[in-house]
């Protein structure tokens, strides 16, 4: 037990500490409709975290993130970070528990599907969360993105006719970029892990994801 506490000790911060690098180095491609929005590749070693470590230990290590995001560009872009990551982890714990107990007794079992299971919940948690939060900035926190949102659709050819549209419009893209992200990150992840098992094939008793 001492043992798996230290190993998950490590994954914390090693990850977070690679998140907040990957941050700091702009590791990200724009989303072309709304180019303000990035995927952003300092999510991969949260999501690593998860897998290796399980809901929890990705939660601090995001937490970690969002501390080093603050503490050198303020507030509002890594506290939206943070409610966009914690619900898209959230729902890969509910997605594959939840399929668990569905399948549980079943011997065919796949981690693949599994997986997709807790895709699927955490990008319908993360659009959820995600359009609530661009609610309140545009409305309470920060009223001048939507003038922002408005010219940057009016840029890539959108047409814009009124408000309303903007907001349509910025809360459209804004789920769609959320619902690809999720599946980015989780597959990067996933794909690290592989290389990694295929290298280093002890490591896998020690992995949360293949305990399950």
């Amino acid at each position: 037990m001492l043992h798996r506490k230290s190993v998950v000790l490590a994954y914390i911060a090693v990850f977070s500490s690679l998140s907040i690098i990957l941050a700091i180095v702009r590791a990200e491609v724009p989303f072309p409709p709304l180019p303000y929005l990035k995927f952003d590749f300092a999510e991969v070693p949260v999501m690593m975290v998860f897998m290796l470590g399980g809901p929890v230990p990705a939660l601090i290590a995001e937490a970690i993130h969002w501390i080093g995001l603050v503490s050198r560009s303020g507030w509002l872009g890594p506290t939206m970070k943070f409610l966009a990551v914690t619900p898209m982890i959230g729902g890969f714990w509910i997605g594959i528990k939840t399929r668990m107990r569905l399948l549980g007794r079943c011997k065919g079992i796949s981690l693949k599907e599994t997986l997709l299971s807790g895709i699927i919940v955490g990008i319908i948690l993360r659009v959820i969360v995600c359009t609530f939060t661009n609610i309140a900035l545009f409305l309470f926190i920060a009223p001048r993105y939507l003038q922002f949102a408005e010219i940057t659709l009016r840029a890539v050819g959108v047409n814009i006719t009124s408000t309303l549209d903007v907001w349509i419009w910025t809360l459209i893209l804004t789920g769609i970029f959320n619902a690809i992200h999720v599946p980015l990150s989780s597959i990067i992840s996933l794909f690290i892990l592989r290389a990694a098992l295929k290298k280093i094939p002890a490591i896998a008793r020690d992995i949360w994801l293949l305990q399950l």
